[in-house]
């Protein structure tokens, strides 16, 4: 049933916010909270992956080329000064309260049941709309290096939770878990950062700032660097566990919309 979102704004917002406060546990601590954001310390990290760690990646899901990684290496450190991160993706409520706002359009799945509860996350967006929005909260959209550090920490880990991969931590393909498109954020508690950031595997791949450009002292040619796609991160509904790692470095082009590409924010400390 496709919602008249003018006329019955409040109606979804008054039944989620029953149906929450008289749950219990870490889903209804992290779905009542989208606006929170999460503090990432300054400091160095160590971004992106090493001929070792995309070995491993490659033999653990039976990939059939090391090609498909190469752009992720070297791994290297680099120095970030602290910024503030969105704890979740922006939701189809709160896209909706900036649409009531500004007047801009409703997204394409705006219509289509599979993507547009109020708390799953806001999806068919392009680059330039993510970024509207994060313009309008007064933030922006996180560079590659941020997303990637407030992922995983200083430890090089593979994944959010660890280094096990672990396919009932993330909504990825497949009929590990019981999502078959976008869950509601906050639905798997153990998809969370070291940092408390949660969703960064699985569920939407997410917009960041940068062109998809070769990683520092990257030895590899790749004739899609350059200035024609934006880099995505961590992985979706729609995608395998070994694209949820924190170091893999999706590619769109600015003007695409599609159901697996959602967003978030970031600010200036």
């Amino acid at each position: 049933m496709v919602c008249n979102w003018g006329r019955i704004l409040f109606r979804p917002i008054l039944i989620v916010a029953v149906f929450f406060f008289s749950s219990t546990g870490s889903y209804c601590n992290a779905t009542t909270t989208s606006q929170d954001m999460i503090l990432i310390p300054a400091g160095p990290f160590f971004m992106g992956s090493s001929d070792k760690d995309i070995i491993w990646a490659a033999k653990q899901f039976h990939s059939e080329s090391l090609d498909w990684y190469r752009d992720e290496t070297p791994i290297h450190e680099v120095t970030l000064p602290a910024f503030k991160i969105d704890k979740l993706p922006v939701t189809v409520r709160d896209y909706e309260v900036y649409r009531q706002a500004t007047g801009k359009p409703a997204p394409r799945e705006h219509g289509n049941s599979r993507f547009n509860h109020p708390l799953q996350p806001v999806v068919s967006l392009t680059w330039k709309s993510a970024k509207d929005y994060c313009h309008w909260k007064k933030k922006r959209l996180p560079t590659e290096a941020e997303w990637e550090k407030a992922a995983r920490g200083t430890d090089a880990r593979y994944f959010p939770w660890g280094n096990k991969p672990d396919a009932l931590n993330a909504n990825i393909r497949g009929k590990d878990d019981i999502f078959k498109y976008s869950n509601q954020v906050g639905a798997i508690p153990e998809n969370v950062s070291p940092y408390g950031v949660m969703e960064m595997a699985g569920n939407v791949w997410e917009w960041t700032e940068n062109w998809y450009q070769p990683h520092p002292d990257n030895k590899y040619n790749n004739d899609l660097y350059g200035k024609q796609f934006k880099v995505i991160k961590g992985g979706s509904w729609n995608s395998n566990l070994d694209l949820a790692r924190a170091s893999i470095r999706g590619k769109a082009l600015p003007d695409q919309q599609k159901s697996y590409i959602g967003f978030r924010c970031v600010a200036t400390n």
